[in-house]
């Protein structure tokens, strides 16, 4: 006899259909991140610095505050919110990648922090107590997560009441002209990269963050509110095409560019930088504007 599938046994094979997906998405963001934990930030330092810190200044850290810092990264967050919390508070850092959270743990150990600490985590699952915390900040990840709902559903359930979640974002809208260049040297692969990936680094493709209204109605539908949103802008010159090259084997990109065959590279990056050219200003410049949105909200008692 033929056998029917229930909704029930349809809604559990979906359901385990997402949890591959998810866990297909985390371990390419640990895999792209691990190209590059001894290069990132470093070509774009000075951004990157100046993010963390706005943001941390964004959270409104208190001296003797304890704070989690999701996605650490090479620590452009961590180190800022070190020195708001001082030598009274603590700071815990957390990323997907093993090769991000050991090298911020070894320059963690360098400059002799014993307040501070970085290790390997999930932020959908931090694995700490309830009230551990009086601060959870994001810096540029949460686009990337693939559930940001349960990052932020975990951030509550982990910081005091009236305790804060911080977050930065990409905003205004993404010059489609800036993505050329890197599309230029895609074309050498053998595949085309999934519509779906992150090779932009923009939002994500999430539409929670499409907006300040969107972010906000995320934050309130997780348990927060006092939702804030500022937007900042800043341009950048770009000092020369081997630069920008650079930056992008220094980010997450890397993981497609690495796919391009050897072969193919030269070509590849020459029809890049080509269409990179073609970005110059009057003036010869290649001069881009980055518009970063910093979020926090309260978390409801």
């Amino acid at each position: 006899m033929p056998t029917t599938t229930t909704q029930e046994q349809r809604d559990h094979r979906s359901q385990r259909e997402r949890e591959r997906a998810a866990a297909a998405r985390k371990a390419f963001i640990a895999e792209s991140f691990d190209l590059v934990a001894d290069t990132y930030g470093t070509v774009d330092r000075a951004f990157f610095e100046t993010s963390g810190t706005r943001l941390v200044e964004h959270a409104a850290l208190r001296p003797g505050d304890r704070v989690l810092d999701l996605g650490c990264g090479r620590g452009a967050v961590l180190f800022a919110a070190a020195t708001a919390v001082g030598p009274d508070g603590y700071v815990a850092g957390l990323d997907l990648s093993p090769g991000m959270a050991h090298a911020t743990a070894a320059d963690i150990a360098r400059r002799g922090l014993r307040n501070v600490t970085a290790r390997v985590g999930d932020a959908e699952d931090p694995g700490f107590p309830s009230g551990s915390f009086e601060a959870v900040l994001a810096g540029l990840m949460m686009f990337i997560t693939p559930d940001p709902a349960a990052v932020l559903r975990a951030a509550h359930h982990i910081l005091v009441p009236g305790g804060r979640f911080a977050m930065s974002s990409w905003g205004g809208l993404v010059d489609p002209r800036w993505t050329r260049p890197l599309d230029a040297a895609l074309a050498f692969l053998d595949d085309p990269v999934p519509a779906s990936s992150p090779r932009q680094g923009a939002r994500g493709g999430h539409p929670a963050f499409d907006s300040a209204e969107s972010i906000a109605d995320l934050f309130r539908s997780c348990g927060f509110a006092e939702v804030r949103t500022v937007e900042e802008s800043s341009a950048r010159v770009i000092e020369s095409g081997e630069e920008w090259w650079r930056s992008q084997w220094s980010s997450g990109r890397r993981i497609w560019l690495e796919k391009i065959p050897p072969d193919r590279r030269a070509a590849a990056k020459a029809a890049a930088l080509a269409a990179l050219d073609d970005l110059r200003d009057s003036e010869g410049t290649l001069r881009t504007e980055t518009h970063l949105r910093l979020t926090s909200a309260v978390r409801v008692p």
